[in-house]
């Protein structure tokens, strides 16, 4: 049975292309909204860009979750302590994410189908986080793959509600001269 250095070790290019892609799309939504960033500040689109807001720390999550993996010679408290903790962060932020966006009761003209399932979904998936970082420090060596599902799970999900802004962005639900 492998040691948790060597087990981490194996799994080293997985982290380092995740990181890469999550970095890559977050530079793409990045880009994108600042293209839109007259519609995106519209007091009519702030249910879109509490999304929108959501959706890039998403991306920004799992680069973090890849980095913490890929720190040289961190062993089994210097990785599994980090992962917890920014999985507990990313689990907070999101709930209160999802209490304002609850609480929201305006009637705002633009608004995005999903999107109280995104956070819910998002909720879980960092849950799993912080339930992955706690069977890693007990010794389940074999809990890094969960981490592939949730990868994947999270790559579609904040994939797809990026997809979900900038089809409403560019839906052309504002007036352009509401400015």
């Amino acid at each position: 049975m492998m040691d948790f250095h060597s087990m981490i070790e194996v799994w080293h290019e997985f982290y380092s292309v995740l990181s890469q892609v999550s970095a890559t799309f977050a530079g793409l939504l990045f880009v994108s909204l600042s293209l839109r960033h007259e519609v995106l500040n519209h007091p009519e689109c702030v249910r879109v860009k509490r999304l929108a807001q959501h959706t890039f720390k998403a991306f920004l999550y799992l680069v973090v979750f890849s980095l913490i993996f890929m720190i040289p010679k961190a062993g089994l408290l210097g990785t599994t302590i980090p992962l917890f903790l920014v999985a507990l962060y990313a689990l907070v932020i999101t709930a209160r994410g999802l209490k304002v966006e609850l609480k929201d009761k305006s009637k705002y003209s633009v608004q995005v189908s999903g999107a109280i399932k995104i956070y819910l979904l998002s909720l879980l998936t960092y849950l799993m986080f912080g339930v992955v970082a706690v069977l890693l420090f007990i010794g389940v060596n074999n809990a890094l793959y969960l981490v592939v599902g949730l990868v994947i799970w999270t790559l579609a999900l904040v994939t797809t509600s990026s997809w979900k802004l900038l089809a409403e962005l560019n839906a052309g639900n504002i007036r352009q001269s509401d400015k």
